[in-house]
């Protein structure tokens, strides 16, 4: 739809949040550049950490996210050397094209993204988002803002589930184990009846919740709608040639040519890894999968059907350029949560807002405390051995389950990433290549999402049992 023609359109009520939110919220790079600033106002304010102590937590916390950096930053480059591949794409498109309406594509999308986020968040943004994309290329009826939209907010139950950060933290032997009063296994907390029956209440009420978005939807702005007119595509068989063709010496018959052009170097190194993964999963399992193997896979894979070497080098290199978003924000926020860690600010926070909850009260408080806390420090991780020497002993004070404490830390560490932009920068690469999308077209979708997924945890963490 044109954007004149967008403009006659009365815009539903969803579409109003949603053009609000567009239209306020800053970028994502503003976004946590400004919570930074508020971070250092409110360790200033709020303890007895000088200026010099505030700087040098934000110093040392630069660096804690490098490594996460880059493993996410391969890890989408070589997803989508993938999806450069002329198989692949064939192989998606036809899959695409099985679907007929938008109301399908939207529901799909919400499904699959959901079931794979809970079986690895290493994993349901990459499949998710490139399952969204291509469905939207296919479609110009679906709008590419909502279904990202759609694709993004299938990843909040991604930490509830198997890969989820803090159940694997309080199941496994640690520093914070004695706190929690020994192991909690997963038993207790992903496949906890409460953690299933929530989830699966999340993924029914935001599937209706997005179909009837979808069916009020007045402006549809398609993929092509956003696509960047520019110079064709550039083939990765054309790349590889012409840096075969660089070579001033001997054209296009020299050995080093030859064996440029070769498939079999690639293709050794591809199937060896194969042949490494099936036995490495053969002995672990899905517990073997984290975000290293998911690496290792889509590298394997690319190796596997890319023409030949030069061919994947050339797609690998246009395709990092698609993470830089990862690679320059993540550190940022890195740097946030160390001055809330060290400068104990996260405990003089915590310790203060639970010191008004009562024993009925208690779950609630820390879900929405954790809420507000993972908008500044969006890693589970981090945000859990922060808080929960605070929470913990609160919650055992009232006589409340340290599982279940652990239960409220886990939900609101994840509720507010529906209005956070830290995590859809995973969604962000795959999506918004070639187009003019924006990380704040989408997020405005996720509005009322928020809203309906808060009540549904606290409802669970109220009323539903954990066995």
């Amino acid at each position: 739809m044109s954007t004149t023609t967008q403009l006659r359109v009365k815009e539903s009520a969803s579409e109003k949040v949603a053009t609000w939110y567009a239209k306020y919220f800053p970028d994502s790079l503003i976004f946590a550049l400004v919570l930074t600033v508020i971070a250092m106002i409110l360790a200033l304010i709020f303890t007895d950490s000088g200026p010099g102590k505030i700087m040098d937590s934000w110093f040392v916390g630069i660096p804690m996210l490098f490594t996460f950096a880059f493993q996410l930053a391969f890890t989408y480059a070589a997803a989508l050397v993938l999806v450069d591949t002329p198989k692949v794409q064939q192989g998606i498109v036809w899959l695409a094209r099985k679907i007929k309406t938008p109301q399908m594509a939207y529901i799909m999308t919400g499904v699959v993204g959901a079931l794979v986020s809970f079986a690895g968040w290493y994993i349901g943004p990459v499949v998710t988002a490139i399952f969204a994309r291509a469905v939207a290329k296919e479609m110009n009826t679906v709008d590419f803002r909502l279904i990202s939209a759609i694709a993004y907010s299938s990843f909040v139950i991604s930490l509830t589930g198997i890969s989820g950060t803090i159940p694997l933290f309080v199941a496994s032997e640690g520093p914070l184990t004695e706190l929690v009063g020994g192991l909690i296994g997963l038993e207790d907390t992903t496949f906890s009846i409460m953690n299933l029956v929530s989830a699966a209440a999340i993924v029914l009420a935001t599937t209706i919740t997005f179909y009837f978005i979808a069916r009020n939807k007045k402006n549809i702005v398609s993929y092509a709608d956003l696509a960047i007119a520019s110079a064709p595509q550039r083939d990765v068989d054309t790349d590889a040639d012409t840096v075969i063709d660089a070579d001033p010496m001997g054209g296009r018959n020299t050995f080093a040519d030859k064996i440029n052009r070769s498939r079999i170097p690639i293709l050794f190194i591809g199937l060896l890894g194969l042949g490494y993964l099936i036995y490495f999963f053969w002995e672990n399992g899905l517990s073997g999968l984290n975000l290293n193997t998911v690496a290792f896979v889509a590298l394997v894979i690319g190796f596997l059907v890319q023409k030949n070497a030069i061919a994947y080098a050339a797609s690998f290199s246009r395709n990092l350029v698609s993470t830089g978003s990862i690679m320059l924000q993540f550190p940022i926020y890195g740097g946030i949560a160390s001055i809330f860690a060290l400068t104990g600010l996260a405990g003089v926070l915590t310790d203060g807002l639970v010191s008004i909850a009562t024993p009925e009260t208690y779950l609630t408080i820390t879900f929405l405390i954790t809420g507000v806390l993972n908008m500044f420090v969006p890693s589970a991780g981090s945000q859990f051995v922060a808080t929960a020497p605070f929470f913990i002993p609160a919650g055992e004070a009232f006589g409340i389950d340290n599982t279940m404490t652990v239960m409220a830390i886990t939900y609101g560490d994840i509720w507010t990433n529906l209005i956070q932009p830290f995590w859809a920068l995973l969604y962000f690469p795959i999506l918004a290549v070639g187009t003019k999308l924006r990380v704040r077209d989408f997020m405005g979708y996720c509005l009322p999402i928020l809203i309906i997924v808060g009540i549904i945890w606290i409802l669970a963490l109220n009323f539903l049992p954990l066995h």
